[in-house]
């Protein structure tokens, strides 16, 4: 659902009967990208922000896949898939990469207002922290939380 905040009036925005979640604005606000599972396993759609036309799938493969972010540029999605971090490019091959994989469990990773880092929360110590990373490749992590953390969010810039 969409709701018009100026009336207050909501408006569907999905008409399938299958699961649809996590949805994420483009950074213009033009479309959104959301996980459903109504091909089997959660894959990512997006579909524009007027609710006109059906859905495109971005995503599809056998693993799950929760939409994170969008990048500020407009040219990559952060999701996660299989307790890891991927990011998909918009243009090109338009082929999924990893960004985080790792025996642990990283989730809810979002790019910063420049693109230049991703946060996301991990339980490599034990219990789940906040962590930041540069962005693309490789690079030290730093953690950001001392006791606990879960969803981080960036500051407008």
């Amino acid at each position: 659902w969409l709701i018009d905040m100026t009336r207050g009036t909501p408006t569907r925005f999905t008409f399938d009967p299958a699961s649809d979640q996590d949805p994420v604005w483009s950074p213009d606000g033009s479309r959104i990208v959301f996980s459903s599972d109504r091909d089997g396993p959660l894959n990512l759609y997006q579909k524009t922000a007027t609710g006109a036309g059906n859905e495109e799938a971005l995503l599809k493969s056998d693993h799950a896949k929760v939409a994170n972010d969008w990048s500020a540029d407009g040219r990559f999605i952060l999701y996660q898939s299989s307790r890891d971090l991927w990011v998909l490019p918009l243009s090109g091959e338009q082929k999924p990469f990893p960004f985080l994989q790792t025996e642990f469990y990283e989730a809810q990773g979002r790019f910063s207002p420049d693109g230049k880092w991703i946060v996301y929360q991990s339980d490599q110590s034990g219990r789940y922290e906040i962590y930041v990373r540069p962005f693309p490749g490789a690079g030290t992590q730093w953690q950001i939380s001392t006791d606990g953390g879960i969803h981080p969010v960036w500051r407008a810039g």
